[in-house]
Protein backbone atom coordinates (compact mmCIF):
# COMPACT_ATOMS: atom_id res chain seq x y z
CA UNK A 1 0.00 0.00 0.00
CA UNK A 2 0.97 3.72 -1.21
CA UNK A 3 1.31 6.17 1.20
CA UNK A 4 0.23 9.55 -0.73
CA UNK A 5 0.48 13.19 -0.31
CA UNK A 6 -0.83 15.82 -2.90
CA UNK A 7 -0.15 19.29 -2.16
CA UNK A 8 -0.96 22.32 -5.06
CA UNK A 9 -0.36 25.75 -4.18
CA UNK A 10 0.51 25.47 -0.18
CA UNK A 11 -1.97 23.73 0.36
CA UNK A 12 -2.80 19.54 1.16
CA UNK A 13 -5.30 18.40 -1.50
CA UNK A 14 -4.96 14.51 -0.73
CA UNK A 15 -3.08 12.48 1.58
CA UNK A 16 -3.75 8.63 2.42
CA UNK A 17 -3.27 5.71 1.07
CA UNK A 18 -3.79 3.86 -2.67
CA UNK A 19 -2.87 1.18 -4.58
CA UNK A 20 -1.46 2.86 -7.34
CA UNK A 21 -0.60 6.73 -8.39
CA UNK A 22 -0.65 7.73 -12.47
CA UNK A 23 0.96 10.57 -12.72
CA UNK A 24 1.41 12.76 -16.01
CA UNK A 25 5.22 12.64 -16.43
CA UNK A 26 7.33 14.96 -19.19
CA UNK A 27 8.15 11.87 -20.62
CA UNK A 28 4.60 10.41 -20.62
CA UNK A 29 2.15 8.68 -18.53
CA UNK A 30 3.59 7.16 -15.25
CA UNK A 31 2.66 4.38 -12.70
CA UNK A 32 3.77 4.32 -9.51
CA UNK A 33 2.78 0.89 -7.47
CA UNK A 34 3.73 -0.37 -4.00
CA UNK A 35 7.75 -0.90 -3.91
CA UNK A 36 8.45 1.45 -6.38
CA UNK A 37 12.25 2.46 -6.64
CA UNK A 38 13.39 5.77 -5.54
CA UNK A 39 12.59 8.53 -7.97
CA UNK A 40 12.32 12.05 -8.39
CA UNK A 41 10.42 13.48 -11.49
CA UNK A 42 9.13 16.26 -13.38
CA UNK A 43 5.61 16.59 -14.09
CA UNK A 44 3.40 17.82 -17.15
CA UNK A 45 0.35 19.46 -17.45
CA UNK A 46 -2.32 16.42 -17.24
CA UNK A 47 -4.03 14.38 -14.49
CA UNK A 48 -2.94 12.83 -11.48
CA UNK A 49 -4.88 9.65 -10.26
CA UNK A 50 -4.67 8.68 -7.07
CA UNK A 51 -6.05 5.15 -7.32
CA UNK A 52 -10.31 6.10 -8.31
CA UNK A 53 -9.32 10.23 -7.72
CA UNK A 54 -8.33 12.34 -10.25
CA UNK A 55 -6.21 15.82 -9.93
CA UNK A 56 -5.71 17.90 -12.46
CA UNK A 57 -2.53 19.81 -12.48
CA UNK A 58 -0.49 22.02 -14.73
CA UNK A 59 3.07 21.22 -14.04
CA UNK A 60 5.34 19.90 -10.35
CA UNK A 61 7.27 17.21 -8.85
CA UNK A 62 6.83 13.87 -7.57
CA UNK A 63 9.18 11.92 -5.27
CA UNK A 64 8.81 8.45 -4.28
CA UNK A 65 11.01 6.85 -1.63
CA UNK A 66 9.77 4.14 0.73
CA UNK A 67 6.10 3.58 -0.40
CA UNK A 68 5.48 7.50 0.11
CA UNK A 69 4.60 9.48 -3.15
CA UNK A 70 5.01 13.22 -2.18
CA UNK A 71 3.29 15.36 -4.89
CA UNK A 72 3.84 19.37 -5.23
CA UNK A 73 2.09 20.68 -8.30
CA UNK A 74 0.52 24.37 -9.26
Amino acid sequence: MLRVKLFQSSRRLFEGTATQVVLPAEAGELAVLDCHAPMLCALAEGVVRIDEVHFPVRDGIVFVARNLVTIVTH
